[in-house]
């Protein structure tokens, strides 16, 4: 059965409606914090709470919705600017990487507490997944080519992605709520530095000759 042009018109106002109702949901949470209520959203977008429930079903609902939105945000800026980075060096990498994400918290913290929060409070679960879970795909897929560049292999990088992404989310969670927080980049080069070295001793593994059973047994021969 044909879709009535009428039906498809009004899907796409209610999905532009609700985009539109998300964007003043960021800005709430801007002006009132992780706490925002329904009741802040809805005068800020010159609503009411009923349009709210009509669209989202309730605060879950709408959590949902913004958490969607940020967590592509924090994918295509991150995204972004690791494929501007020239650089091939998997440590270097790890740099901008948590430069990228330091500096998308400071920029929003409490959009950042709020996704982190969920919808019910501190320590809710989030309904899109964790940050780290779903941005570390797309991080991912340049730490592969670039590993891949090195003799690296692809199973290695992936471990390597997603155990950086959540490591870094630890990081920027622990450095936000210190209220001494010191300068973003001073916590970028100590990550860094700490990753070096690793990133170093298994790049000179992955490019050595293989060790073969043989050669063990001529090395170490058994007296």
């Amino acid at each position: 059965m044909a879709t009535d042009g009428r039906d498809a018109r009004w899907d796409q106002h209610r999905v532009d409606r609700k985009r539109e109702l998300v964007s003043h949901a960021l800005r709430a949470i801007r002006v009132h914090g992780p706490g925002v209520s329904l009741e802040d959203i809805a005068a800020r977008a010159g609503t009411s709470k009923t349009v709210l429930y009509r669209h989202f079903g309730g605060r879950a609902g709408l959590y949902a919705d913004v958490v969607d939105s940020v967590h592509a945000y924090i994918r295509a800026d991150l995204t972004a600017a690791l494929d501007m980075s020239q650089a091939r060096d998997l440590a270097q990498l790890t740099t901008t990487l948590t430069d990228g994400y330091l500096a998308l918290v400071e920029r929003d913290p409490d959009i950042y507490r709020f996704v982190m929060n969920g919808a019910g409070g501190a320590g809710a679960v989030d309904p899109a997944g964790r940050v780290p879970i779903v941005i570390a795909s797309s991080v991912a897929a340049v730490i592969v080519a670039r590993a891949g560049d090195q003799g690296i292999a692809a199973a290695t990088s992936q471990t390597w992605a997603h155990g950086l992404v959540g490591f870094i989310q630890a990081v920027a969670d622990r450095w936000m709520d210190d209220p001494d927080r010191e300068p973003r980049r001073a916590v970028v080069d100590r990550v860094g530095a700490l990753f070096a070295p690793a990133f170093a001793a298994a790049t000179h593994t992955s490019q050595a000759e293989p060790v073969t059973a043989s050669a063990l047994a001529t090395s170490n021969p058994v007296t």
